[in-house]
């Protein structure tokens, strides 16, 4: 038996150099493959869900860091592309995520007419509406409960389980309040085609005798599927709740400078006197100029003041609306009354008796 002596063995060292410049090299592709993939999940709109463990931790731990949130438990996303958001493109996010990460969840109320397309106001984005027996994940905004055998068949959009089209609407008109439900109703009216009287007999055959039925009546009987965006219906509210006469909606007007371009105002309101009065609510895309052939992008700033002017050559006055006079009705009001709009308390009495029902 030969024998070895520990002299003749030659042992290599290996640097530690080596080991650290391996385990960077392991996290830099890391983070490049989870970096790749949140891009990927922003691009399709909606917020990475993983079911893998290491992926988790990998994501947990670098949350704060590396320009990753997670706004929701197991969803995550890249904070700069997030921050960016409107609330109800969040939302949409949110819902997708979820969906991805829980194939079996369906979704109903606001949360389902978003997927519809529909108006759903910023303050009704929150809760998550599911159709389910019960949620024990724990949600940032808490949820709202359907059970399966309530809510029927289930149809699907861009992937997501969701109540049906009109079933959505319903549930929606029987729970929100006066304005936001006419930006709801206005929108469903306008995706579909129908009149306010269609909704009313469809509300009627659907819902009578169930909870909110009464108020949802009142919504649809004032909706109107000419109403553009969420913004111009929750003011046409406001006309309606505070006794101001209802504007017709989206009237034309020729540019007396241009015959060729063609401006839609949102609000006209022809006077007992004769006077008219234009509305107009700020917002950047109503100042893309119109002609016969389609629209031309025109740069918001200046098209405004060019907007303005040119309708108040039509012998008008031109009234502005901003979002934030929401916030203050009384001054609102107090506007449109010095702009010549009269206000009739037995008209604002007439919808109190019909929205409170005494």
């Amino acid at each position: 038996m030969t024998k070895v002596h520990f002299s003749d063995v030659a042992v290599m060292e290996v640097s530690n150099t080596v080991f650290k410049h391996k385990h960077a090299t392991r996290n830099t592709l890391a983070r490049n493959r989870m970096l790749a993939r949140l891009t990927e999940a922003a691009e399709q709109g909606v917020l990475l869900a993983t079911h893998d463990n290491a992926e988790l931790m990998w994501l947990r731990r670098h949350v704060g860091t590396d320009d990753i949130a997670e706004p929701e438990p197991y969803l995550f996303c890249l904070q700069h592309d997030w921050v960016v958001l409107t609330p109800a493109e969040r939302a949409l996010r949110t819902i997708k995520g979820l969906a991805e990460f829980h194939p079996d969840w369906a979704f109903w109320g606001y949360d389902a007419a978003l997927l519809w397309g529909l108006e759903v106001p910023n303050d009704l984005l929150g809760p998550r509406f599911l159709v389910k027996t019960g949620c024990s994940v724990p949600l940032s905004a808490g949820c709202r409960l359907l059970r399966p055998q309530a809510a029927g068949a289930l149809e699907r959009v861009d992937g997501v389980r969701v109540t049906p089209f009109w079933r959505t609407v319903e549930d929606c008109l029987l729970r929100a309040p006066f304005s936001y439900g006419l930006a709801i109703a206005d929108s469903a009216l306008r995706a579909k085609g129908i009149s306010r009287d269609d909704l009313c007999e469809r509300l009627q055959a659907d819902c009578e005798g169930r909870h909110g039925y009464r108020r949802a009546q009142v919504i649809a009987s004032h909706a109107d599927g000419l109403s553009e965006n969420g913004g111009e219906s929750r003011f046409r509210a406001f006309f309606i709740a505070y006794g101001f006469p209802v504007p017709e909606l989206q009237v034309k007007f020729r540019d007396p400078l241009d015959s060729s371009q063609v401006f839609r105002v949102d609000y006209f309101w022809r006077l007992e006197d004769g006077t008219c009065v234009i509305g107009e609510l700020d917002g950047k895309g109503k100042y893309a100029l119109q002609n016969d052939e389609g629209r031309e992008s025109v740069d918001p700033f200046v098209a405004e003041r060019q907007r303005e002017s040119h309708l108040t050559m039509l012998g008008h006055k031109v009234l502005r609306f901003t979002f934030d006079e929401l916030k203050n009705p009384g001054k609102l009001a107090e506007k449109m009354r010095l702009a010549g709009i009269p206000q009739w308390a037995d008209l604002a009495e007439q919808w109190r008796r019909q929205w409170y029902g005494r």
